[in-house]
């Protein structure tokens, strides 16, 4: 159970730093300079975020049938303080309303993928490395 955590983990990690590195090559293609394919960077960029966003919401699941530090580590309590954090707050609601389902009443307020500067600028890489180290 450990090994598959530590590999979504550092997955989540290379997908955190591809995703930022991407949406800074995204920004400046769109200068009128660029000849970047902005829109082969944008969809890299929505499938990285997505991914990022169904995978670590995936290290909180609480279905007892699902791998996750809630169930490998459901006493501990830096688990539950990162789950608490605004940025897993955040990924777990988009996850379930949004990027794993289609939550009618979600979208229709305006609600869609959480912005990508909202991610990259957060505490997630280092929220990662956190829980890495639990393992």
């Amino acid at each position: 159970m450990h090994g598959y955590l530590k590999y979504v983990v550092e997955n989540c990690k290379t997908a955190f730093d591809e995703l930022c590195k991407i949406n800074k090559e995204l920004a400046a293609g769109m200068s009128p300079e660029s000849n970047a394919d902005v829109n082969h960077l944008g969809a890299l960029k929505r499938m990285i975020q997505d991914y990022l966003v169904i995978r670590v919401a995936g290290l909180f699941d609480k279905d007892s049938r699902t791998i996750s530090f809630n169930n490998a580590f459901s006493q501990n309590q830096e688990v539950k303080n990162i789950e608490q954090e605004e940025i897993i707050k955040k990924i777990i609601e988009n996850r379930n309303r949004f990027v794993g389902h289609s939550d009618h009443d979600y979208i229709s307020e305006g609600n869609f993928a959480i912005p990508t500067n909202e991610i990259c600028n957060s505490n997630l890489r280092s929220l990662l490395e956190r829980l890495e180290k639990l393992l």
